[in-house]
């Protein structure tokens, strides 16, 4: 990413810069993190602390997954995916979210669908080998039953 001084980055594999500085104190980070917003009218997004609003800019997504937590039922059927997301919170998978990003990376809506959010390796590995291909050229992921067609982000 460019470097500036007058806004916060984030890189496509989640590291936070200021400045050309990058971000690795865990208390500074977790406080950008949890003061992300999303302006709805621009779909710019802010940390808006006390009510001063820094520009964030984004490589590839605000938010990435670290790893997937996986619930099978007794018959061995796939019944709930955990995402575990880098601001350490955890979040039950959207299958109707989930797809491919332009690059073949798999993706998400996290946070109540307002931020996207994208697999780092380990995740998109483990999320990968529960797909199925759909015999049209794309993946599908069956939950509870119920097939979900990946969409391409």
């Amino acid at each position: 990413m460019e470097n500036s001084t007058d806004y916060i980055a984030i890189d496509g594999q989640g590291q936070w810069w200021y400045e050309g500085n990058k971000i690795v104190h865990p208390k500074v980070l977790a406080l950008f993190k949890s003061s992300l917003v999303i302006d709805e009218s621009t779909g710019e997004l802010f940390v808006d602390y006390k009510g001063k609003r820094a520009p964030v800019k984004v490589e590839k997504t605000p938010f990435f997954i670290h790893d997937i937590v996986v619930e099978k039922g007794a018959d061995g059927e796939l019944i709930e995916i955990v995402l575990e997301l880098d601001d350490g919170t955890r979040e039950t998978l959207d299958p109707e979210s989930l797809g491919l990003d332009d690059s073949g990376a798999l993706q998400v809506k996290v946070k109540g669908g307002r931020f996207a959010a994208r697999c780092l390796q380990a995740a998109h590995f483990r999320l990968a080998e529960l797909l199925s291909d759909d015999g049209d050229g794309g993946f599908s992921l069956v939950i509870g039953g119920k097939s979900y067609i990946l969409a391409k982000n």
